[in-house]
């Protein structure tokens, strides 16, 4: 008996958190189980720096490291809990995320190539030595085929722009955006996601910016106007 006490006592400390994804992943491409879930198209470098299966996961979904459990992490949801995720996703933001979905997996079908590209000429980037020919002719290579990716960005937008203003993404916000955000992941020493930046992000209505970066407290959003 006592042998389980301490048994449970350790799964007790280990407990999986509140916020943590209970979805198996990578998710199906016609995923909806889950109400804030934000589709995004994702291809992870592995640790030689080479691009593996491109997978669809959720733009809410982080990793966090798990409480009192060294060099363990969990699938983080940004948003909260099952209750925060319900209330996020109610009223008005139910209408926008329904069309974001949409927008989103068309953007991937426009782009998917590029992205793959993108990846692939990242990890060339990373192999390179630091301060090398190498590094500099993979970095002109990344840094055009980020164009090119804009360039389907742009067909995008030409095409979706009136859809994106109707639910509060002025076009040209959410080109300043990726532009913004492509920028700092070509110059940045490793492949993990760009965070979005304040200047970026008041290009965006307020009512709308949680959509972005849920994570941050109302009051926080509500200062960076």
């Amino acid at each position: 008996m006592a042998r389980r006490g301490r048994s449970e006592g350790a799964a007790d400390q280990h407990a999986v958190p509140a916020d943590a994804c209970p979805y198996p992943r990578p998710f199906p491409p016609d995923f909806h189980d889950c109400p804030a879930h934000h589709p995004a198209y994702f291809v992870a470098l592995n640790t030689g720096y080479e691009p593996m299966k491109p997978v669809w996961t959720c733009a809410n979904l982080g990793s966090a490291p798990v409480p009192g459990a060294a060099l363990r992490f969990y699938p983080r949801c940004r948003i909260g809990d099952a209750a925060a995720r319900i209330a996020w996703a109610e009223g008005e933001h139910a209408k926008r995320l329904g069309v974001l979905r949409t927008l989103s997996r068309e953007l991937t079908h426009t782009t998917a190539t590029l992205t793959s590209e993108l990846a692939a000429a990242k990890g060339a980037q990373l192999q390179a030595a630091p301060g090398s020919r190498d590094r500099e002719a993979a970095t002109r290579r990344l840094r055009a085929v980020a164009r090119a990716w804009m360039a389907g960005l742009d067909t995008f937008l030409q095409r979706q722009g009136r859809a994106l203003r109707s639910i509060g993404f002025p076009p040209e916000a959410v080109r300043t955006l990726c532009e913004d955000l492509l920028a700092e992941w070509v110059d940045q020493p490793d492949a993990a996601p760009p965070q979005i930046s304040e200047d970026a992000l008041r290009l965006f209505p307020e009512d709308v910016r949680v959509l972005l970066r849920p994570e941050d407290p109302p009051g926080e959003r509500a200062s960076a106007q």
